[in-house]
């Protein structure tokens, strides 16, 4: 049986489609953690604000890769390293990405081989469980959306969620009290 153009071309179409990942599918690439997890594997954990984005970039292999430096006020401190004096208020995360998601080019879409990696927003408060600095200098939260608690006001309740809405860790979005007592509790103070 011999095909058209039209037919072999929506074909193709719906075979890069298919393939294309999904949230879900990204996700399922990376391990869910429990809460123990999160803290064991974290270099840093602490409550921030961010401050600045920044886009940059970052050479490795004879390449240059897109990176986002994002700097955050430190507001509480849970667990790490973060100086003293006037440089423990503020604290860099480099991660590989771009600020914004590359936009279609006609009718070629981009997609990234690598599972999405959380993007921090200037001005919201986060609690961020990160891995230590590579190498390279580049960190990220651990097992990416899971280890990055968005915190916002609902019902006069400051409540924190990560990107799976806490899926394993809580039964839906927690107070940022109980997220903070959780986390003493698994450092053990």
């Amino acid at each position: 049986m011999k095909l058209g153009r039209t037919a072999l071309a929506a074909l193709a179409i719906l075979a890069l489609l298919s393939a294309a990942p999904s949230v879900e599918a990204s996700m399922a690439m990376v391990a869910k953690m429990g809460f123990g997890d999160l803290t064991a594997n974290a270099a840093h954990i602490f409550r921030g604000t961010v401050i600045d984005v920044e886009q940059s970039s970052l050479t490795l292999g004879g390449g240059e890769l897109p990176m986002v430096v994002y700097t955050l006020r430190v507001d509480e401190a849970f667990k790490g390293d973060f100086g003293s004096g006037k440089d423990a208020q503020v604290f860099e995360i480099r991660m590989l990405g771009s600020i914004k998601a590359e936009p279609a080019a006609g009718s070629v879409q981009h997609f990234s081989t690598l599972p999405d990696l959380p993007r921090l927003q200037r001005g919201h408060d986060y609690v961020l469980f990160t891995t230590a600095p590579s190498a390279a200098g580049l960190s990220t939260p651990v097992g990416l959306g899971q280890g990055a608690f968005r915190l916002y006001t609902e019902d006069r309740q400051e409540m924190a969620a990560n990107e799976l809405d806490n899926a394993g860790l809580f039964a839906g979005p927690v107070t940022y009290s109980a997220l903070a007592s959780a986390i003493h509790g698994e450092l053990g103070y």
